[in-house]
């Protein structure tokens, strides 16, 4: 057994108890938000879609970020190589029945992440580089008044996302292309590639990120889904069965993983967060940079954008997999992750196609989450230490991360990242709900000019029963 083996061996006993305790807040936080702001992530449906997606041109003439631009921004680290290797990785685990619980947890997460991203709008502040910078680490600092739960805040961020996420987007990334163009040291080369563009943007500055993301990100999504609903065609005579093995297999695991009713609704939610980062702060981190008239409207635009992620993109490429056939058909494939969409796709007159296909959506999908990833470890770093030499120390590592991990592979980064993630997710929820009384007073304040006519309601920090610590919002 290799030393990675090894490493990977120790770490998941570890990984499987913070993630139990992860459930306990995810899951049982975010059902007591979505109670508390009455289900808006679904009654208000209409409402968040159309802000999302309205292309807003609020701080359009500054060099700040729009609305629009956080939300893709916010999208592009949403949908990356979870959305095609995450949830092959959650049917292979946990059989079909895990795409359910994905959905369940999204909808509980969407309300999570309106509340996170609300929070990270109210605590926002303005750094040397004239954006906006905010989340889990200044809502910590400034709300709580807890200097040193936002430096833990911080570094988790930078190491969960700008290590263990990026790691994991650009080695599966390249393994996909490995399995689509093989040749001598096509690790080495990709990893290059993947570090050089990302450079190009990350070197850009956060406005030009901004911009490539809300030109890319929609674009992408549209033709992923296009191409998998040709792809579902091709087998339409299983789509019925598909959709019958995840609501019959989701509170009955498969007999051929010889796995438990736990075992679906875990990898439900390891696959799911992974994927929507709902609860997580990350894109709390993200919203925080939108140049906005009320911060309730990033988190209305954020929690639309977590059942996008998973509702729409995850739940079409689950259909892709699994209208191949029977569970046990896709199993004997003896694949997982994207190659085994590669196999599945490859089975329909796409053919051979399908590899090269599907590695160019993985690496665009990586490509844009890795973007995202940078975009909120800059802003963390700034948190700690708001120095030009920092932020291009993070920029080179980052960039570093990114080649490394495609040589070395992702399964040692997924578990870490895996680890960490877990928790970010049970402290970052721990803060949200100790300043939870913040969005529910900002959430009413919306409600009201609303009710009141005004179209676009602009907020003060006046409406808070404390204020303390609110800087941008006078």
């Amino acid at each position: 057994m290799s030393s990675t083996e090894d490493i990977i061996e120790a770490l998941t006993p570890v990984n499987d108890w913070v993630w139990y305790v992860a459930f306990v807040f995810l899951v049982g936080l975010g059902l007591f938000f979505t109670y508390k702001i009455k289900f808006l992530q679904i009654l208000k449906l209409k409402e968040t879609s159309s802000l999302a997606l309205s292309g807003s041109s609020e701080g359009k003439r500054t060099h700040k970020i729009t609305s629009f631009e956080a939300f893709c921004i916010g999208l592009g680290a949403r949908i990356g190589v979870g959305n095609i290797a995450g949830v092959a990785s959650a049917i292979v685990l946990g059989g079909p029945g895990a795409v359910f619980w994905m959905w369940i947890f999204a909808i509980i997460g969407s309300g999570s992440s309106f509340m996170e991203s609300t929070l990270a709008q109210i605590y926002k502040e303005k750094k040397s580089d004239g954006n906006f910078h905010g989340g889990p680490a200044y809502y910590a600092t400034k709300g709580l008044k807890n200097r040193k739960l936002g430096v833990l805040l911080a570094f988790l961020t930078v190491i969960t996302f700008g290590i263990g996420f990026v790691g994991v987007q650009a080695s599966n990334a390249s393994s996909a292309l490995v399995g689509a163009y093989s040749f001598d040291h096509a690790e080495v080369i990709y990893g290059a590639i993947i570090a050089i563009a990302a450079a190009a943007i990350i070197f850009g500055g956060l406005k030009k990120i901004g911009k490539f993301s809300s030109k890319i990100v929609p674009v992408m999504a549209l033709i992923w889904i296009i191409f998998a609903i040709v792809a579902i065609c091709f087998n339409i005579g299983n789509l019925g069965n598909a959709i019958s093995m995840i609501f019959v297999d989701a509170f009955s695991a498969p007999s051929l993983i010889g796995g438990a009713l736990g075992t679906v609704i875990m990898s439900g939610l390891r696959r799911g967060v992974f994927s929507n980062e709902a609860g997580l702060g990350s894109v709390a981190n993200i919203a925080s940079t939108a140049d906005t008239k009320h911060p309730v409207k990033q988190g209305m635009i954020q929690s639309f954008g977590v059942l996008v992620d998973t509702l729409i993109v995850c739940t079409i490429t689950a259909l892709v997999i699994l209208s191949y056939g029977s569970y046990e058909s896709i199993m004997a494939l003896g694949l997982t992750k994207s190659q085994l969409v590669q196999a599945v796709v490859a089975s329909t007159p796409f053919g051979e196609a399908a590899k090269y296909i599907i590695a160019g959506f993985m690496m665009v999908f990586a490509f844009t989450s890795l973007i995202g990833y940078y975009t909120m470890s800059e802003s963390n770093i700034r948190f700690i230490k708001d120095d030009k030499k920092v932020v291009f120390a993070i920029r080179v590592l980052i960039i570093a991360v990114a080649f490394i991990s495609c040589v070395l592979g992702a399964d040692l980064m997924e578990i870490v990242c895996d680890t960490f993630m877990a928790a970010m997710g049970a402290v970052n929820m721990i803060a949200v709900a100790l300043l939870s009384k913040k969005v529910y007073e900002a959430y009413k304040d919306y409600c009201d000019q609303k009710k009141n006519g005004i179209e676009e309601p602009e907020f003060h920090r006046d409406v808070l029963s404390n204020n303390e610590g609110v800087t941008e919002w006078e």
